[in-house]
């Protein structure tokens, strides 16, 4: 689960404007055009495309500013973020104007967009700045209305007289009251917005130092795990020894009704030994932030585990059948985990197939991808329960009263190894016909 910081948070917010405001060069450039060309109405097209390249310019500039930031080791990123934001809405708000003067002013019935940049500030920024800001709009607004009613400012109308009553600029009732409705809207708009905006950023405040919690305490329970499961090993490793020596006879000739109950402890130590392993390499896995890469054969990888369980598909009469691809054979990864991978599919093809069935192991590739398949004709998995077969201890339904030992453990161990390269695992199963484990690697 990643966490999402409060500086990651307003970085991509950051980018968002500029992403967004590519938009509105698109549209400003385009509109300008269609005005112009196709539409009847008279405007000063220079100045707006003139305006277009402010805003381009604007961008990149921002966009340089986010890259220098976030580029510069050991620098808290929040408050040099938060200062580009007001730069984005300061010089949009001036750019606005600019627009606005040019295309009727407060007759121009678009001037109500200077509310997107207040709701914008309001969700990202504190209420004090949001206030501020509207406040700037809202005087350069109202500085644009009275130059241009006053004449200092040349008038720019819309020049269409069956859509606009351009000559409205020059009335001071129209202009009183329409200013004066558009500021109060724009105080209350900005007060519920902040309301809203602060409660999402305290509830998205505390998910992340839950989230934080639950990282640390999850790490402590996997150093714990860690340790416990490593002295229990060392422990089973002896009992195993002891035990193995006293089978060999070593000590002298054991009887049937001996050797049958060290035989059962043995076996049983055997299965609690592998266990163990696999539950100290999952939690290694969880616990390691970065794998200790090199490259690696799978092929040698495969056929090592093949050998290694090669006594018990022999007792089974199980065959093994490999159609492995040559040119993906090297692979850039962790050998502990693949070795862990192969041999806990390896395993579980034999433990699940029938007496006389067969193990077929294919690697193919694709255009982006590596795939790595392990097909056995076995007891195969209810298909309710293929969703669950890779979470911890889960063992299926059908095998439970089989027979067959095993955890539920060696699969988690393979799913975490495989998400540890950027890959993906997951199995297509029939009961009564076979598993087969798909496994996806990246290029």
């Amino acid at each position: 689960m990643n966490i999402i910081t409060r500086e990651q948070r307003l970085l991509a917010r950051a980018y968002w404007l500029v992403n967004h405001r590519w938009i509105a060069i698109v549209v400003l450039s385009a509109l300008t055009w269609l005005t112009d060309n196709i539409i009847d109405i008279e405007l000063d097209k220079k100045p707006l495309y003139l305006l277009s390249i402010a805003l381009i310019i604007e961008n990149l500039v921002t966009l340089w500013l986010l890259e220098f930031i976030t580029h510069r080791k050991k620098y808290i990123l929040y408050k040099p973020v938060r200062r580009v934001i007001h730069f984005q809405i300061i010089i949009d708000l001036i750019i606005l104007t600019g627009i606005l003067h040019f295309t009727g002013g407060i007759v121009n019935p678009f001037f109500f967009i200077y509310i997107f940049h207040m709701v914008i500030s309001s969700i990202l920024l504190s209420r004090m700045e949001a206030f501020l800001l509207t406040t700037f709009a809202l005087m350069l607004f109202g500085s644009l209305v009275y130059l241009e009613y006053t004449g200092i400012l040349p008038y720019h109308c819309l020049c269409a007289d069956d859509i606009i009553n351009y000559q409205l600029y020059k009335d001071p009732y129209y202009i009183t009251k329409t200013f004066g409705v558009f500021a109060f809207s724009s105080y209350i708009l900005v007060y519920l917005a902040t309301s809203i905006g602060h409660r999402l950023r305290n509830q998205e405040d505390r998910l992340t130092e839950a989230i934080t919690q639950l990282k640390k305490n999850d790490e402590i329970k996997n150093r714990y795990v860690l340790r416990i499961t490593h002295d229990i090993k060392s422990h089973l490793a002896a009992i195993q020894t002891s035990l193995s020596v006293l089978t060999s006879n070593i000590f002298g000739e054991l009887e049937d009704k001996q050797k049958e109950f060290l035989d059962r402890a043995y076996n049983r130590t055997l299965e609690l030994t592998n266990f163990s392993r696999n539950l100290l390499q999952l939690t290694r896995l969880r616990l390691s932030d970065e794998l200790d890469k090199q490259i690696i054969s799978v092929g040698d990888i495969i056929a090592e585990a093949i050998n290694k369980h090669f006594e018990l598909a022999e007792e089974k009469g199980i065959t093994f059948e490999l159609n492995l691809d040559e040119t993906v054979d090297k692979y850039y990864g962790n050998k502990v985990s693949f070795d862990s991978v192969f041999d806990n599919l390896i395993s579980n093809a034999i433990k699940y197939s029938n007496n006389g069935g067969v193990v077929l192991v294919v690697s193919r590739q694709k255009p982006k991808k590596i795939i790595i398949e392990v097909r056995d004709s076995g007891i195969g998995i209810p298909a309710s329960e293929t969703g669950q077969i890779f979470k911890e201890f889960f063992r299926a339904s059908n095998v439970k009263g089989s027979g067959i030992k095993g955890s539920g453990v060696g699969l988690s161990l393979v799913k975490e190894s495989i998400e540890n390269h950027n890959g993906k695992v997951y199995l297509e199963s029939t009961v009564g016909t076979g598993t087969r484990v798909i496994i996806e690697l990246p290029k």
